[in-house]
């Protein structure tokens, strides 16, 4: 995620450079003292490193066995950062219909295995992860897992950029996205294939108000996708989503959601 930041926005920040678990900032040249500007920076970069601390995209759930997922081993040529640079690790190929993952969590195929419990298996050889899983005692206590989307760092265009007010709305828009993307992998099943990574992001647009007699705001989003039948082919959709976030919860509801094939005859899945 690329940010052109304009003035005021980001206190003297020409460009934010954000990956997950990383932030930099690159400075503007300006008239401020050089002690003042270093105080911005930091803090401006500590603001936004608390919201990373994670990532984008991660999150962690709390399981007792049967954990009810099938998980496959991840394509050694993956290099996004659940990748793991190298190969290894492991993602969600599906959920068992009423097991406890499919009733109690968020977790969608397509999320990659980062850690179990105090162990980093984002690198680890599909065979040791699954002989972690086995030998786990729930008994006592459940196992706490963290899951990555597999997305990585999301490309937004400056001219993308320049339609949002804020750092703030492009954090949004990232949150926005990466809902679509779980509520597509959640309901696409073989309409579309799997959803394997987004190319770019295209379009947006954030919003405040009352939606439902509820402040909060509204993003849309357009970005391009690639998704895979099987078999090695890939093809590429133009994806539409709406999203809203309620001041109340700050959960992120996708109210719309669609897919147009860019190839073949131009079919269009209406998801939401």
């Amino acid at each position: 995620l690329l940010l052109g930041c304009h003035q005021g926005s980001v206190a003297d920040a020409a460009f934010l450079s954000i990956r997950p678990g990383a932030v930099s900032l690159v400075p503007k040249t300006t008239n401020v003292p050089n002690h003042h500007r270093r105080r911005r920076r930091h803090a401006t970069a500590a603001a936004i490193a608390s919201r990373l601390r994670m990532g984008l995209g991660d999150f962690t759930v709390e399981l007792q066995k049967p954990l009810g997922i099938v998980l496959q081993e991840r394509n050694h040529d993956d290099t996004s950062r659940e990748g793991g640079r190298g190969g290894g690790g492991a993602r969600v190929r599906e959920l068992v219909e009423g097991g406890a993952a499919a009733i109690r969590t968020d977790i969608v195929p397509g999320d990659v295995l980062l850690h179990v419990n105090e162990n980093d298996v984002s690198t680890l050889d599909f065979d040791s992860i699954m002989d972690l899983l086995t030998s786990l005692d729930t008994a006592v206590s459940p196992a706490r897992l963290a899951w990555g989307d597999g997305l990585g760092m999301l490309d937004m265009p400056k001219n993308v950029v320049k339609q949002l007010k804020s750092t703030e709305d492009a954090f949004y828009v990232d949150a926005v996205v990466r809902r679509a993307v779980r509520e597509i992998r959640r309901r696409g099943g073989n309409r579309l294939g799997d959803l394997l990574r987004v190319e770019v992001i295209i379009g947006a647009g954030v919003r405040k108000g009352n939606f439902d007699g509820e402040d909060g705001r509204k993003g849309q989003v357009r970005f391009f996708a690639i998704f895979s039948t099987g078999g090695g082919s890939s093809y590429s959709c133009n994806v539409q989503a709406t999203g809203v976030q309620r001041e109340e919860d700050g959960h992120i509801e996708i109210v719309s959601l669609s897919a147009a094939k860019d190839e073949g005859l131009g079919q269009t899945v209406e998801f939401i």
